[in-house]
């Protein structure tokens, strides 16, 4: 930082609170009937024990005494001098005759301590909340790299003591430790936001105007920040050299390009590809991008180095080059190309990726070749000790059950999977495993195919019981608490076979697709023998259930489990709990547990949690207890210190207050560090408040800086379509903000937004709506069009694919058009995956479009019940709830 650490400066900008005088402190500074002069004087006394009762009384007086002491400090008298110099010390220090001995004894070793030793001192300190003998000791230290070590840990600790006063109603308290802190922009910005809770930061403002140089800039880009002032504060973070904050207000102001000339690294220090920034700026101000000016980057790609290459890939999609891109993607990258091209529903360029004829694709014979080479001697193996084939089979088949083709799936693996089965033993389980989405390996439930999986299973387990021991734990792990629930089924209902108790496990832990809704129907027996057993039984099988349940969230479920319990044993303690809650619509309960939370730790040592208090507010607001709820507010408010805006933002959007939320995020983008995660984490969130707001200027520029610091990000092939989106959201804000001044221009670059990928979900999340918002209505329709037929041709070649249903619907509910052909697509999705909460989401979606607002409310309500942590869900469900119905 450029704003180096200086107590005069706050000194001057601020004044520094004066101490109140100690209780003992008597008018006319007298301490037990004797005046101050006469207690200095015996400092020098021939008896020590006047000596020693002089400097305890004038340790009494305090800060009073100090004028009078320091002129004796240097007094030729040797053992008033030293009196002096320690009680001056320890005055200083905020030492008092009650002070912690210990803490006095850590303030006393501080001087002559080694700087390890030192922080070692700090932090005991800290656990003794001993904040100003911290901050006074920080403040003299003459070490600065010591200083430089310290320097967060005291800014974290000016900003708790602070916090602790203003509970306390103590604002000048809190003010004074303020102006304790590093005079950093962090430091400022605390001091700054503080006045802005107080209702002086106007008053500051007309001081801060008389201050001349970069300190006076830097007082006065902390009061910007605070009052929210964008502009003023990018000109005085560029008068107090604060560039990278000029950059970032630039930037929340709709200017990106002062970020992406002079930014070279990310928020995670890693360096971006060195055509990236000049490309990027050419495509904000609207210049076509020439073919010779990708050549350094269609160079890269044909180099042998592979970091090189991937570099390029990465470079391309986040210009929004991905044709340039993906045939060195595919050749670098199979698996991650592979998925990309699925996603997209380009499924020829995908099956082409992974070595399949597109129009006749030879599942049988690729599979078998795979099955060969995995029990194959010679099997390569990769980093993880998985066989290399293994991968490329996971990705098969659950393209394959994903996409609804259980016959070529069964045709393509069941038989060489039984002839693995025969010949390796260990490699099968541990292929079945995977297949389940509990193996080792880059699997998982994203790359699982279950229904496969438990065909196999059953086959080659039959009716040997080792074999079935092996089958769960394939399927479920190993754990002691698996095996249980395994055998609690057979009790459940004694007539089912180890089949259906498999595909029993299976929907109850949301593996798979459950569309004979197996789940609730095991659950229901479940509940009836918890109603019918003994009382001393009943917590035991509440406790199996609850394992489903967090296998697989459901939050009315969780919640009748909870209720079941004595009122003594439930738990509330969980974060799943409180979204359980917050989900259900329960706000009296959730209020209740955000308040006896804040209620316990105010109570504690910890320092106060503001996402609790905003949390709390919002569920108070919810539960109709609007005067409780602005309480909480106002605690929020005067806590803040322009400090984790990022947390109060989750918290409001717990109870469903966006408007808030969106405020916080706001706030903490201009106010975070721009090289930390917080600032694009928010920068993140506050893009969809910007296009609801039709601000599609500052959407497109804090995109673009987005953008910029995804290129420095080495995130691999995984990553591309996340990149390509960035793209996507950096040119539609642009586009949409010329369209006046350049209507051509900015049609032409949201064709182009469309042409990147006309098939994906994510186009219709953001792109119809703002082309209906701006009256691009022929386009619109036009481009939906195209769309359409790709989507209905894909669900036409897999019409039992619930994805592809389910993303052909939301693209229709977003363009509002075809909303009769969207809901039947959404009921066939539905049909096959029931509780999959984007498919409930969707169907919501439709409904809203059609104008039925309660119809849309209750899919909802149903989706985030299944999702309770999702944030969009939730963000969604107040839409639905409280915004205006599409047009």
């Amino acid at each position: 930082m450029k704003i180096q650490r200086a107590l005069s400066l706050l000194s001057a900008l601020a004044g520094i609170a004066t101490a109140a005088p100690d209780a003992a402190m008597e008018s006319g500074g007298k301490v037990a009937g004797k005046p101050l002069e006469v207690l200095i004087r015996e400092l020098s006394d021939d008896k020590f024990r006047v000596r020693e009762e002089a400097s305890r009384k004038i340790w009494m007086i305090g800060e009073r005494a100090l004028t009078a002491l320091e002129e004796i400090a240097a007094a030729s008298d040797p053992e008033q001098a030293y009196r002096a110099r320690d009680l001056i010390r320890k005055i200083q220090l905020h030492i008092t005759p009650e002070t912690d001995p210990t803490v006095i004894e850590m303030v006393e070793r501080y001087a002559k301590a080694t700087p390890n030793e030192k922080l070692g001192l700090f932090d005991r300190m800290q656990k003794k909340r001993a904040w100003r003998q911290i901050l006074k000791l920080y403040a003299s230290e003459t070490n600065p790299e010591l200083q430089a070590r310290m320097q967060r840990i005291v800014e974290r600790i000016a900003i708790t003591a602070a916090r602790e006063s203003l509970l306390k109603n103590d604002p000048a308290g809190a003010r004074e430790f303020l102006e304790m802190a590093p005079a950093d922009a962090p430091g400022l910005l605390a001091l700054a936001d503080f006045h802005r809770s107080q209702g002086t930061l106007a008053a500051e403002l007309e001081r801060a105007k008389a201050l001349e140089g970069p300190r006076g800039a830097a007082w006065q880009l902390a009061l910007h920040r605070a009052a929210g002032n964008l502009a003023a504060a990018r000109d005085a973070a560029e008068a107090a050299g604060e560039t990278k904050i000029s950059m970032a207000m630039s930037a929340l102001l709709g200017n990106p390009l002062p970020w992406l000339r002079h930014n070279e690294s990310g928020t995670n220090g890693g360096a971006i590809h060195p055509p990236y920034s000049e490309l990027a700026i050419q495509r904000w101000q609207g210049k076509a991008m020439l073919p010779a000016a990708l050549e350094p980057l269609l160079g890269a790609l044909k180099t042998g180095n592979r970091a090189e290459r991937q570099n390029a890939v990465n470079t391309l999609f986040l210009l929004g080059q991905p044709a340039a891109a993906e045939e060195a993607f595919r050749k670098d990258s199979p698996l991650d190309a592979f998925s990309y091209f699925d996603l997209l529903e380009n499924i020829p360029a995908a099956l082409d990726t992974l070595g399949l004829d597109a129009e006749n694709p030879d599942y049988r014979g690729w599979v078998l070749k795979r099955i060969r080479r995995l029990a194959g001697e010679d099997n390569a193996r990769d980093d993880e000790d998985m066989p290399m084939d293994s991968p490329e089979l996971l990705r098969l088949a659950n393209f394959l059950e994903k996409r609804g083709l259980h016959g070529e799936c069964a045709d393509a693996f069941l038989e060489p999977l039984a002839t693995l089965a025969a010949d390796d033993e260990e490699n099968f389980t541990e292929l079945l495993a995977a297949l389940f989405g509990t193996g080792s390996g880059d699997s998982g439930q994203s790359e699982a195919a279950p229904r496969l999986a438990r065909t196999a299973a059953v086959a080659w387990a039959g009716e040997n019981p080792q074999r079935w021991e092996e089958v769960v734990i394939a399927a479920f792990g190993e754990e002691e608490q698996t095996v249980g629930l395994w055998d609690w089924l057979a009790e459940l209902d004694p007539k089912a076979d180890r089949g259906a108790r498999l595909d029993a496990m299976l929907a109850l832990c949301g593996m798979g697709r459950d569309p004979r809704q197996l789940r609730d129907r095991w659950l229901a027996l479940a509940w009836k023998a918890h109603d019918t057993a003994p009382e001393e039984k009943r917590a035991g099988i509440l406790a199996r259930m609850e394992a489903f349940i967090r296998h697989s969230p459901d939050a009315v479920a969780s919640l009748r489990i909870r209720d079941a319990r004595p009122e003594a044993e439930r738990s509330e303690s969980s974060e799943a709990a409180i979204f359980d809650l917050t989900a259900a619509g329960r706000w009296e309960e959730a209020a209740g547990y955000y308040l006896q939370i804040l209620e316990v730790l105010s109570k504690s040592p910890q320092d106060p949690a503001l996402g609790l208090y905003a949390a709390a507010a919002s569920c108070l607001r919810q539960a109709g207890r609007v005067k409780e709820a602005a309480a909480q507010d106002a605690l929020v408010e005067k806590l803040a210190l322009g400090h984790n805006a990022r947390e109060i933002a989750s918290g409001y959007a717990i109870g469903y207050d966006y408007r808030r939320a969106s405020e916080w995020w706001a706030r903490a983008a201009r106010q975070s560090d721009p090289s930390s995660d917080d600032f694009e984490l928010a920068l993140h969130y506050l893009v969809p408040t910007l296009l609801e707001q039709r601000k599609w200027l500052e959407a497109g520029a804090i995109s673009e800086v987005r953008a910029q610091l995804a290129a420095s990000v080495d995130a691999g092939g995984e990553m591309a379509l996340a990149r390509l989106n960035l793209r996507l959201q950096a040119d539609l804000g642009r586009a949409l903000a010329s369209l006046e001044t350049d209507r051509a221009g900015a049609v032409a670059t949201l064709a182009n937004c469309h042409q990147m990928y006309p098939s994906d979900g994510s186009l219709a999340d953001d792109f119809y709506p703002a082309l209906r918002e701006v009256g691009l209505i022929e386009e619109h329709d036009r481009w939906f069009e195209i769309s359409w037929a790709r989507m209905s041709a894909v669900v036409a070649r897999f019409p039992a694919s619930d994805n592809t249903l389910n993303t052909a619907a939301w693209l229709a509910s977003r363009a509002n058009r075809k909303l009769s052909e969207a809901e039947k697509f959404a009921q066939r999705a539905l049909a096959i995956h029931p509780d999959q909460a984007a498919y409930l989401d969707t169907m919501a979606e439709i409904q809203f479009a059609m104008g039925k607002r309660a119809k849309a409310v209750e899919w909802s309500t149903r989706a985030v019940n299944f999702m309770p942590l999702d944030s969009l869900l939730r963000r969604q469900h107040e839409r639905f709830l409280n915004g205006a119905l599409p047009r």
